[in-house]
């Protein structure tokens, strides 16, 4: 992608077929102020030199037609300018949103794990798919044309003005500059001050983004104060930069004074040129005021430069997402497929530290065989390693040293997606999409039938609750699921993981936050969803997997005790082991 970092990188051949004729129509835009004081100059002229002081039917007539001429033409400019800009805007922003979007969604987990001050990464990438891609969009379709007609004007008026009063010209240019000058000056103080202001929002957004997605916990802990709070001071900093763009501001405005100036010394020029020099009342009169309008266009292209600052400075953060090239990439077609997998699962000498924490050892040695088809429970403390154990299956991160093989062949050079689409994996607060239940179930697997559909959800135990929602599979689940129980939940991304037939099925703390009832439902969805497949269970509660075939327990990143839940609770000469030690404090809890 590099060296397509400007901002129109996306442009093919069609789109620069637009652009060409779309600066032919903003540069004739550019002709309406120039071509109608020209004419204009000669009515001057005409009625100047009436000795009846009025203008003729005839002499009205034909300046009446060159105007309307001029505006014909000007007219059909601006339309081609419009049109063509805008499309070739819409073409090449839906080019670089697609591109965007995409380049995010081949990303490795650990690039959504980092958040930085204020800022998370959810909201960096919403606003560059909708504020900042808009700001690009209104770049391309409005300021850049405008900004080309302006500096249309400004040439063209000059020539003209030279054409028709070479003198007065050269007279008026310098005083034009004076008021030019500050005005560009100003001007980019103000362009800087606008970019810090931008960088200064996104922090305030972070703010913004993360109370409302999390709007239940700032309402449960009344955290309301305290968010605006957060909010107003990070405001602060935009409001200072907002009093010095004011001030830059008022300056730029207050150096406009010149024209007054520039307009009392043109008439001093002028009156001498017409009357010493014999030059036509009419075209001294226009050269000056196009000298004035060509520096006002100057002036006028301004805030158009300003949006295109802002527009290339989004296309700069926009392409570095483009061009980022992650470590994990599931775009990569490279690696081998399976033709046929038996599901055994093996993690040699792991050693594993997360991206986000890498001064933190998670796993430390370890090592798991996991033979194909049966029912492997991981059991162990908060922080043990246990989850980490699925994610590095999925390769949403790699091991730092070791490897992990399934039927044999080191996972690192197996093609990504087909590795997944092996995989079922379930939460333990599985993520449902606003959508309705169908499409979450069909999630798992792009373009299944409704058969397959349904016979997902009654080998997840689901198609009975279902089918007594008013809409069916069709009724909407609301955003993450709101509108459905834990245990319906469960039970749906249990059917969303069934649909693709995973060979592997991995179930992360998938009863954990369930009621008895829920979780003796959705145990027996479990259980049937795992006849015939290798499934890695891992689980809080030990009664969830005490029919494994085996039991692993893990203990700081290693695995210290393994086997059957009966040969753990009789390890030690019947005394048993860290197993049984977890056994008996849950009984003991469950008891009370």
């Amino acid at each position: 992608m590099g060296g397509k970092d400007n901002i129109f990188g996306y442009a093919d051949g069609f789109d620069k077929l637009l652009m060409f004729l779309g600066t032919l129509g903003s540069i004739g835009d550019g002709l309406q102020n120039p071509l109608m004081l020209y004419i204009l100059s000669d009515v001057i002229n005409a009625y100047g030199s009436s000795s009846s002081s009025s203008l003729s039917t005839r002499d009205v007539d034909k300046y009446a037609l060159e105007l309307f001429c001029a505006a014909i033409g000007v007219g059909f400019c601006a339309f081609v300018e419009g049109i063509c800009w805008t499309r070739t805007a819409e073409r090449q922003t839906s080019k670089m949103k697609m591109e965007y979007l995409k380049s995010v969604l081949r990303q490795e987990v650990s690039f959504f794990d980092t958040q930085e001050a204020g800022s998370s990464t959810t909201y960096k990438v919403v606003s560059l798919i909708s504020s900042d891609a808009n700001a690009i969009q209104v770049a391309l379709s409005q300021k850049i044309p405008d900004c080309m007609a302006y500096m249309s004007t400004f040439f063209i008026c000059h020539i003209f003005s030279f054409v028709l009063s070479w003198r007065l010209t050269l007279a008026a240019m310098p005083l034009s500059v004076m008021f030019i000058v500050p005005a560009l000056v100003f001007g980019k103080i103000m362009m800087d001050l606008i970019m810090k202001m931008i960088e200064s929002y996104g922090v305030s957004g972070g703010i913004a983004e993360q109370a409302i997605s999390s709007i239940r916990t700032v309402y449960s802990y009344v955290g309301e104060h305290q968010t605006l709070f957060r909010f107003s001071r990070s405001l602060e900093k935009t409001m200072e930069f907002g009093i010095k763009q004011g001030f830059a501001k008022g300056l730029m405005l207050g150096s406009f004074g010149v024209i007054y100036i520039s307009w009392g010394f043109q008439g001093l020029v002028g009156t001498y040129l017409i009357s010493q020099k014999g030059e036509q009342g009419g075209h001294v009169f226009i050269a000056g005021f196009n000298v004035l309008v060509g520096g006002l266009s100057v002036l006028s292209a301004l805030p158009n430069l300003t949006a295109i600052t802002e527009a290339t400075a989004a296309v700069s953060r926009l392409f570095e997402m483009i061009d980022r090239v992650p470590s994990i990439d599931s775009e990569d077609k490279k690696g081998k497929a399976l033709s046929y997998v038996r599901g055994e699962v093996e993690f040699k000498d792991i050693y594993f530290n997360y991206p986000s924490r890498p001064d933190t050892p998670i796993l430390q040695g370890f090592n798991l065989t996991i033979p194909a088809g049966k029912r492997v429970g991981l059991v162990g403390s908060s922080g043990s390693g246990k989850s980490t154990t699925i994610a590095l299956l999925e390769r949403f991160y790699d091991p730092i040293e070791g490897e992990i093989l399934l039927d044999g062949y080191k996972i690192r050079r197996l093609q990504l997606k087909w590795l997944r689409s092996q995989l079922g994996l379930v939460n333990q607060e599985p993520v449902l999409f606003a959508t309705s239940i169908k499409e979450n179930i069909l999630f798992g697997k792009e373009g299944a039938s409704m058969d397959s559909v349904v016979s997902a959800a009654k080998a997840a135990n689901a198609h009975d609750f279902i089918v007594k929602l008013p809409d069916g599979y069709e009724t909407q689940a609301g955003q993450f699921g709101i509108q459905l129980s834990g245990g319906q939940k469960q039970r749906i991304a249990i059917a969303r993981a069934l649909l693709r037939d995973p060979k592997i099925l991995l179930l992360d703390e998938a009863t954990s936050a369930l009621d008895a009832q829920s979780e003796r439902v959705v145990q027996e969805a479990i259980d049937q969803a795992s006849k015939g497949r290798t499934t890695i269970i891992i689980a809080h509660r030990l009664s969830t997997i005490r029919t494994a075939d085996i039991i692993t327990v893990i203990q700081a990143g290693r695995v210290i005790e393994s086997g059957s839940h009966n040969k753990l609770m009789q390890m030690n000469g019947g005394q048993g082991g860290e197993y049984s030690r977890m056994v008996e404090l849950q009984l003991a809890s469950n008891a009370k």
